[in-house]
C-alpha cells in the first residue's frame, strides 16, 4: 500500500463499502471535504485521523501508510508458497480450479492486496480456458460462471481503485481472456484496445534507448538494450506459445509441426545471445515441445510423439536446465500429462 493518506482514505472507504457521503455523515464533515481529502486537494486535520482509522476499521499505521508493505509482501509471499504446493501438472484443469478457488478466500482476507487479488484474476482467465475448451465444470455451469463472474469483478477493482499502470494492464488482459472463454467478445474488445499497441512503434523502450544514449551515452544505452531486448524476447516467447497451441489444436498435422519448428528456429536464434536467455525461454521451448507432443498425438502418431518427449527430456537433464524439483515437475507433465489439446 503507497504511502498516501487521500488513496488509503479512498480505498479504505471503498472497501468498507462507503460512499463519501456516508463517511462525511459519520465523520460529522461535508462530503467535499471527504473528496477533497480523498484527491489531496486537501488532508484531514490531524485530530480527524484516529476517527478515520476507527470508522474505517483500521490502524491509524495502516490509514498512513506505514509497515503496511512490509506486511502485504509477507502475506503476499505466504499466499504464492501456498499457491504453488495447489499445482499438479498432471491435473492442470482440476488443479486450476482448486487454485481458484484457495485464491478467491485469500481475495476476500485481503481485499486491497492488489497482487493477490490481480493473481486470482489471473488464474480465473486460465480457469476460463479449461471450462471453455476442456468442458470443466460442465455439470455445474453455475459454479463456474459465479467464479468467473466473481474473477471480473475483482479485475474491474483493480482497473479502478489500483494506481499501478502494470497492474492495471494485466487486470484487463486477464478479463479479456475470461471474457473470450466466455463467448463475450464485445466486452472481450473493449479491455483489448486499451492495452499498449505496437502499432506505428511509438513504445516507451523503444524511445527510452535514443533517450538514454543521448543523455548517458552508448554504454548506458547498451545497458539499456538489453532491458528492452528482454521484455521484447518475452513477448515473442507468448506469442509463440500461442501460435503453437492453436495450430497443434486446429491445424494439420504439417502446418503444425512447420509452425512448431520456426517457433524453436525464433526462440533459438533470439537466445543466442547469453543476455536473452532467460526463463521465458525455457518456457516457451516446454510449451512448444508440449504442442508438437500433443499434435502427433491428435494425428495417430504415438511413436513420434513418444521421440519429441524423450528428446526434450533427455535435453533438458543433459544440459541442466532445470533444478532437480523442476526437473521433476516437467518429467510429471510430459510423462503422465494428458497432452491432447
Amino acid at each position: 500500500m503507497a504511502n498516501s493518506l487521500g488513496l488509503n482514505i479512498r480505498n479504505f472507504r471503498k472497501n468498507k463499502g462507503f460512499t463519501q457521503e456516508e463517511l462525511a455523515g459519520i465523520l460529522g464533515v461535508t462530503p467535499q471535504a471527504v473528496s477533497r481529502w480523498e484527491s489531496e486537494a486537501g488532508l484531514p486535520d490531524v485530530s480527524m485521523i484516529v476517527p478515520i482509522a476507527q470508522t474505517l476499521g483500521i490502524t491509524t499505521d495502516a490509514l498512513l501508510g506505514y509497515q503496511q508493505q512490509s506486511q502485504d509482501d509477507r502475506i503476499t509471499e505466504m499466499v504464492f508458497k501456498k499457491m504453488a504446493e495447489l499445482e499438479d501438472v498432471s491435473d492442470p484443469g482440476g488443479s486450476a480450479l482448486k487454485v481458484c478457488e484457495y485464491l478467491a478466500e485469500e481475495v476476500g482476507r485481503n481485499p486491497m492486496n492488489y497482487d493477490i487479488v490481480l493473481k486470482y484474476v489471473q488464474r480465473a482467465a486460465g480457469l476460463s480456458y479449461y471450462i471453455d475448451m476442456e468442458k470443466l465444470l460442465a455439470d455445474e455451469p453455475g459454479r463456474a460462471r459465479e467464479i468467473l463472474t466473481d474473477a471480473i469483478r475483482k479485475g474491474i477493482n483493480i482497473i479502478r481503485y489500483c494506481s499501478e499502470t502494470k497492474k492495471i494492464n494485466k487486470a484487463h488482459y486477464a478479463l479479456a481472456w475470461i471474457y473470450i472463454h466466455m463467448k463475450d467478445y464485445d466486452n472481450a474488445r473493449e479491455h483489448v484496445n486499451v492495452l499498449p499497441s505496437l502499432e506505428g512503434h511509438c513504445i516507451r523502450e523503444d524511445l527510452n534507448l535514443s533517450l538514454v544514449f543521448f543523455e548517458k551515452g552508448f554504454e548506458a544505452m547498451k545497458e539499456n538494450a538489453v532491458e528492452f531486448g528482454t521484455r521484447l524476447f518475452d513477448l515473442i516467447a507468448n506469442q509463440t506459445e500461442k501460435l503453437t497451441t492453436f495450430y497443434c489444436y486446429f491445424g494439420s498435422l504439417d502446418e503444425a509441426i512447420g509452425v512448431c519448428d520456426w517457433c524453436e528456429a525464433v526462440i533459438n536464434a533470439y537466445a543466442s545471445r547469453p543476455e536473452y536467455s532467460t526463463d521465458s525461454r525455457r518456457w516457451a521451448l516446454r510449451k512448444l515441445n508440449y504442442s508438437k507432443m500433443s499434435a502427433y498425438v491428435r494425428a495417430g502418431e504415438n511413436e513420434k510423439a513418444a521421440a519429441v518427449r524423450d528428446n526434450y527430456l533427455k535435453e533438458i537433464r543433459e544440459k541442466g536446465i532445470y533444478t532437480g524439483d523442476e526437473l521433476k515437475d516437467v518429467e510429471k507433465e510430459f510423462t503422465e500429462g494428458i497432452y491432447i489439446l
